[in-house]
């Protein structure tokens, strides 16, 4: 083989060398833009990692009871409120006093929700219709009047329209304002009105 065929073999090997060199660099190359791209969308340092979906929230347990249509125990969303808690024992009642809740007030777990009853009215001409008392019929009866300044509360009680409230209030203002000088001086008294005073004559003296 002459020399020139010599020579174009050697270029072709270093051709070919130098392809599979190129070749490797750009391998090498790929994988480091590679790894450059993975750390810049890697997480920053510092910030927390998560595992997972958090948990979510338990349900509340309340008890719904007093004027509702369904009292019971209900298992509520986390943030619930009271009225939440009525909506799900079904409402409340025509005797339900919402003025005495705060509907808008977050339920606590294993809470007591409680709708009390609208207060019961009270009765035409207020402590003057309370029903006599057992030794009520024993005054009305013909019994001696009573002194309204030594009366006792029990003595007091069972005179005619006279129950243990007004009863005590008449004692109470005994003891503040000292003692009565007329059966007049009654009307002073809460709950005290002229048709009991009149019913109370025959029954009380003074002194």
């Amino acid at each position: 083989m002459d020399r020139g065929g010599a020579n174009t073999v050697g270029d072709d090997v270093q051709m070919r060398a130098g392809r599979a060199g190129q070749a490797a660099l750009l391998l090498v190359g790929a994988a480091g833009l590679l790894l450059v791209g993975r750390a810049m969308v890697a997480r920053p340092a510092g910030e927390p990692v998560v595992l997972g979906t958090p948990a979510p929230a338990p349900a509340l347990l309340v008890h719904v009871a007093g004027e509702v249509v369904l009292p019971g125990v209900y298992r509520l969303p986390p943030g619930a409120r009271w009225s939440d808690a009525l909506r799900a024992a079904r409402g409340p009642t025509f005797r339900a006093d919402l003025d005495a809740v705060n509907l808008a007030q977050p339920v606590r777990d294993g809470e007591r929700v409680y709708v009390p009853p609208r207060p019961e009215p009270a009765p035409p001409g207020g402590a003057e219709g309370e029903a006599p008392r057992g030794g009520a019929v024993g005054a009305e009866a013909g019994a001696g009047p009573v002194s309204l300044n030594q009366a006792t509360a029990a003595q007091l009680e069972a005179l005619p329209g006279i129950g243990p409230v007004l009863a005590a209030r008449i004692v109470e203002h005994r003891r503040t304002h000292g003692p009565f000088h007329s059966l007049e001086e009654l009307l002073e008294v809460p709950g005290v009105g002229p048709r009991l005073l009149a019913r109370l004559r025959p029954h009380l003296r003074v002194p």
